[in-house]
């Protein structure tokens, strides 16, 4: 826990956490802290207590003062210390309510904001991780956004939550950000006001969001099902070309792996072994390793993208800073954008269509269990798990069939004759 002298300027400086939640404490004012999440920073106090029922006879206390810009570091101290008021006179502080015992204990002064820290930080995945950085990060963004207003409330007045207070906010959501992405915030807000149900079981007893569930206020989501198909190949190889060159070979190799967005923008060269003719990604989104071959076609992208790039990148597809704002990343890699892609190609197709175009493609040939490999599909059947010793040299002929045939499309079209392309025959 960092410790420094709170100063204006000083906390203006600190950044914003990319991974939970970091407390940081001021040197000149005893147990006035900030917590510091993705997007706020709350003012709190902490202090000891009388406690028997612990070994060394006291317990440790926290409670939320205010956020950072709706309370001043003055106010804060002043909370905290306490102050005098003429028409009240002496105004004892938080920490001396504390002490008085006039703060509960057994999770009554948590807050919506202490328990999504805790969600990340205690709670672990289905197979007992923890949750990826990006995880947290892109679900503490969104619940910050929606519910930025309910975040400092206690779990006490979580539960006071009217059915018609959710639905209201729920519907608020749903017309600014779409069924979808109310879905998804109230969804993720549900799990961690359940986990609290768990963990704070005196202080709240139920979940005030199952309303949405149980009225059917919530619609549910057909999944997407965008893709390639007949002559939208050729249109999507002649769209692309609008992007500079190193965008198209990033939407290509998508295309012929069926690689996920964040796989192929995010490639790096120590994850390419062109000697070998591999790919090796350690951590994908399900965190299972994808170790696949490369096909003659993305072989021949990834030379040329060596050549090309800059001496000592660390991306195979580099950012290019220019107008064009969905060619730029400040990571230094491309990012491959669903409404840039559609702009260009005048399709209705996402970054993910082409991982779906890619399977359906597979399908087609009658490529099954190996495209599910190749896109890195957990096998959880008792063959896949325990028997299946085939590795990445038994999925290239499948994986260069596959590549063919999208070539096949994207040059020649649907109906074409099956025709050796000097790309697929290595010339």
């Amino acid at each position: 826990m960092p410790r420094l002298k709170f100063s204006k300027s000083e906390i203006d400086r600190i950044p914003f956490s990319t991974t939970g939640q970091v407390d940081y404490w001021d040197t000149q004012t005893k147990g006035l802290g900030l917590r510091v999440g993705a997007n706020t920073k709350t003012f709190m106090v902490k202090t000891d207590v009388k406690d028997a029922t612990k070994t060394n006879g006291y317990r440790t206390v926290k409670k939320t003062l205010g956020r950072y810009g709706e309370l001043t570091l003055d106010q804060a101290r002043k909370e905290l210390a306490g102050y005098d008021d003429k028409d009240k006179g002496f105004v004892p502080g938080k920490r001396l309510e504390i002490k008085r015992g006039i703060v509960t204990t057994n999770g009554s002064d948590v807050t919506l904001d202490d328990m999504l820290g805790a969600y990340f930080t205690e709670k672990r995945t289905s197979d007992g991780k923890t949750y990826k950085a990006s995880t947290v990060k892109g679900y503490t963004r969104i619940i910050n956004h929606h519910f930025q207003t309910w975040l400092p409330l206690t779990l006490a007045d979580t539960a006071k939550l009217t059915p018609e207070i959710v639905i209201d906010r729920f519907r608020q959501v749903e017309t600014n950000h779409g069924p979808y992405g109310a879905r998804n915030a109230f969804v993720m807000l549900t799990a961690i006001i359940n986990y609290a149900l768990v963990k704070y079981p005196g202080v709240i007893t139920t979940n005030p969001l199952n309303v949405l569930r149980l009225g059917k206020h919530m619609k549910k989501i057909q999944a997407r099902g965008d893709r390639l198909d007949g002559n939208d190949f050729r249109t999507f190889r002649e769209g692309i070309k609008k992007f500079n060159e190193t965008i198209q070979d990033a939407y290509l190799v998508c295309l012929f792996h069926g690689m996920r967005s964040e796989e192929a923008s995010g490639l790096r060269w120590e994850q390419v072994n062109l000697e070998k003719q591999t790919i090796t990604i350690p951590d994908t989104k399900n965190r299972q390793t994808l170790h696949v071959p490369l096909c003659r076609q993305s072989l021949t992208i990834l030379t040329r993208r060596l050549d090309q790039n800059p001496e000592g990148c660390e991306w195979v597809f580099p950012s290019i800073p220019t107008l064009l704002r969905h060619s730029t990343n400040k990571t230094g890699h491309v990012r491959l954008m669903a409404a840039a892609l559609k702009l260009n190609t005048k399709l209705d197709i996402t970054v993910h269509g082409l991982r779906r175009t890619f399977i359906t493609t597979a399908r087609r040939l009658k490529i099954f269990e190996d495209a599910d490999r190749l896109t890195n599909h957990v096998d959880s059947s008792i063959s896949g798990r325990h028997y299946d010793g085939t590795g990445v040299d038994d999925l290239r002929q499948p994986l260069q069939a596959i590549a063919n045939e999208i070539e096949r499309l994207m040059m020649h079209g649907v109906g074409a004759k099956v025709l050796h392309l000097p790309t697929a025959q290595g010339e």
